[in-house]
């Protein structure tokens, strides 16, 4: 099983043929691509599964500035709400909230190299990053640092694995 997916991979695991997939591409509904050849988007798996299982649970992603919580969809700008940040803890079921302090906290630490980020999933990154949370550029730092160093460690520890 491969780890990157081209849009034929993608169809087949959200269960759409080709069109939809590069439609909802172009359309930017879908997580941004870890490259973009001529032959279409690449993906991680991980990243397609990923949407699908969030697309399925419909968790609600928000973000509160200090001063107004907002409400994140997938590829789309934040939209104001009237809740508080106690309002969404108390009464919006399977909603996850994130605080303005806790994200730059987090964009320090990538940009600072700080030994804890390399332990912080892939997928957790990307949802950030797909949400508008994380800055694309922090994203783009943190694939360059840490996937990097997780294949080569991959590939390390399966070397051998199928020789006899």
């Amino acid at each position: 099983m491969s780890f990157l997916v081209g849009v034929s991979e993608a169809g087949d695991i959200l269960g759409w043929d080709r069109r939809k997939v590069s439609t909802y591409h172009l359309r930017g509904v879908l997580p941004a691509p870890v490259v973009n050849l001529s032959s279409g988007p690449i993906w991680f798996r991980n990243q397609i599964e990923q949407y699908k299982e969030g697309k399925e649970l419909k968790v609600r992603i928000y973000y509160y500035d200090g001063q107004a919580v907002y409400e994140c969809k997938l590829n789309q700008k934040r939209k104001k709400t009237d809740f508080s940040p106690q309002e969404i803890k108390e009464q919006v079921e399977a909603s996850r909230l994130f605080k303005k302090e806790d994200i730059e906290e987090l964009e320090i630490a990538i940009e600072e190299n700080e030994f804890l980020v390399q332990f912080l999933s892939f997928e957790w990154m990307s949802l950030l990053h797909d949400y508008g949370l994380l800055g694309s550029e922090y994203f783009h730092l943190y694939l360059h640092r840490y996937t990097v160093q997780h294949l080569k460690y991959s590939e390390k520890s399966t070397e051998g694995l199928g020789e006899s």
